[in-house]
C-alpha cells in the first residue's frame, strides 16, 4: 500500500517537473494557455490513476485504447487500398462513357 502511495507521489512530482518544463521551452505565450488546458487534463489522469487501479477502470481503458488502434490501423489499411485502387483507375474509361451519352 505504501509503495503505491510513493509511486503516486512520484508520478505526480514527476508531472510538475515536465510541466515546467515544457512551459520553461515554450517559444511563445501565444501556446501558453492551450499547453496548460492539455497538462491539466493530463494531472487529472495522474492524480485519478490510483482511482483508476482500484475499481478497475484501468483495464477498460487500456482495452479501449487497443480497440482504438486497431480500428486507426484498419483505416490506414483501407486508405492504402484506395491509394492503389486511385493509381488502377483508368480516366480514359470515363471519356468513353461521355462519348456514349446521348444529347437531346
Amino acid at each position: 500500500m505504501t509503495d503505491g502511495i510513493y509511486s503516486w507521489i512520484q508520478n505526480v512530482a514527476c508531472f510538475f517537473i515536465l510541466l515546467t518544463a515544457v512551459m520553461n521551452f515554450l517559444p511563445d505565450n501565444s501556446y501558453k494557455k492551450y499547453v496548460q488546458f492539455y497538462m491539466g487534463m493530463l494531472l487529472i489522469l495522474v492524480i485519478l490513476s490510483p482511482v483508476f487501479r482500484f475499481t478497475g477502470l484501468e483495464n477498460k481503458v487500456t482495452s479501449f485504447v487497443r480497440e482504438f488502434q486497431a480500428l486507426e490501423s484498419e483505416k490506414e489499411e483501407w486508405r492504402e487500398r484506395a491509394g492503389q485502387w486511385e493509381e488502377t483507375w483508368n480516366p480514359e474509361g470515363e471519356e468513353i462513357f461521355k462519348e456514349q451519352e446521348v444529347s437531346p
